[in-house]
Formats: C-alpha cells, structure tokens, sequence
C-alpha cells in the first residue's frame, strides 16, 4: 500500500533525477571498470554500506567515527584519484564538443610523416611514433627521447 502511494505521487522531475543518476553512476562504472581505482571504490561502497547499517540500528560511536572518517576521505580521495581525475576533466572539453576548437588537419601532416616511415623502412631503422590526439599518452610513457619536431619530407 506504502508503495503504491509512493508511485502515486511521483513526479516527472523525480523520474528525471532517477535517471539523471542512473545514466551518472553507468558512466563512472564503465569508466572505473579494469582500474585499480575501481577496487578502492568497492571499499569505499563497502564503507558506506557498513555506514548506514551503523545509523539505522543506532550505533552512535561507529557512526561518530565513520563521520569524521568521511572528511579525511575526501582529501584522501582527491590524492588517490588524482590522474583519474585530471584524465576526467580533460575528456570534459567543452570547446571541443563545441567545436570552437581547432584541431590540425590530417592533410597537413600525414604526407610528411607517411614519408619519413617509407625512408626509416628502407634505411631498414625502426622506430616507435606515437601520434597523440584525444588521450594524453605521457602517463604511457616512462622513458622517451621527445624530440618536439615537425615532419618534414
């Protein structure tokens, strides 16, 4: 009866939020999924769970505790996560979902690059190139010689 009445007064913002949230924590789990990350988050979950459980049956030293427990969490958390987060925000570009930012056209570059690859493949040298586009690739690398240069035929 306490359900129905629920579902009777259920407004269409509230229908929102739910899937607002929905499709939110959708995405941070696809995106923490495969991350060492994804394991503290667990904990975390775990926590927060033996957190409630400690409110509803009123165990107020745990709850004291778990309480100030969550503010040193926080920092802790902006430590831990912080190439996650960086990494987050850098996939958040608003300029370029907009697309008021410029992006280099491929014509501009390939032909000179393309021919720099046939030449090191006859001088039979190998080479390892990385071309970084979306995804910052410094994170990948822990030691490389940069060399910063345009190709040039």
């Amino acid at each position: 009866m306490n359900t129905l009445a629920l579902i009777a007064n259920l407004r269409i913002q509230d229908v929102l939020d739910i899937l607002f949230l929905t499709v939110l924590a959708y995405h941070l789990y696809l995106w923490f999924r495969g991350t060492k990350a994804f394991k503290a988050l667990i904990g975390l979950f775990a926590l927060g769970v033996v957190f409630t459980i400690a409110q509803t049956w009123g165990l107020f030293l745990t709850t004291w505790v778990f309480q100030i427990l969550w503010q040193v969490l926080v920092i802790l958390l902006i430590i831990l996560f912080q190439s996650e987060i960086r990494q987050a925000l850098e996939k958040f570009d608003p300029l370029r979902t907009l697309g008021l930012r410029k992006t280099a056209q491929p014509g501009q570059w390939t032909q000179s690059l393309s021919d720099a690859v046939f030449t090191l493949a006859e001088r039979k040298v190998g080479a390892l190139i990385m071309i970084e586009r979306s995804e910052r690739v410094e994170e990948c690398v822990t030691s490389v010689q940069t060399l910063e240069g345009k190709p040039t035929p």
